[in-house]
């Protein structure tokens, strides 16, 4: 079964390009300015980070920097384990998970 897919939707513009087949986007330069104009006419765009900005992108790179995985906390719970002195805490856990699923359905 072959299926032809000839029209663009409705609200797409015969003169935007958008729907049109590639080799047929861009063709129209009857509007366009010659590309020596567009370029004069381009002015030199600024611009500045406010101070929040500037503390998150330290934050951020502050956090990139940082193992994923805190190892110290890892080697002591291993220790523990090794010498069985580890113990699991069932009612702090499931207090965790209470409260973790609270927080996920109180979001919504």
């Amino acid at each position: 079964m072959e299926i032809e897919n000839n029209r663009t939707a409705s609200l797409i513009t015969q003169n935007s390009g958008q729907g049109a087949p590639v080799d047929k986007q861009g063709n129209d330069r009857a509007n366009a300015q010659p590309e020596a104009q567009v370029k004069a006419s381009n002015t030199t765009d600024h611009f500045s980070l406010t101070g929040e900005a500037r503390q998150l992108k330290e934050l951020e790179n502050q956090i990139a920097a940082e193992p994923v995985v805190d190892t110290q906390r890892v080697a002591e719970i291993r220790s523990a384990i090794d010498q069985g002195i580890f113990t699991v805490n069932a009612e702090r856990i499931a207090d965790k998970m209470l409260s973790l699923e609270q927080a996920l359905t109180g979001a919504r």
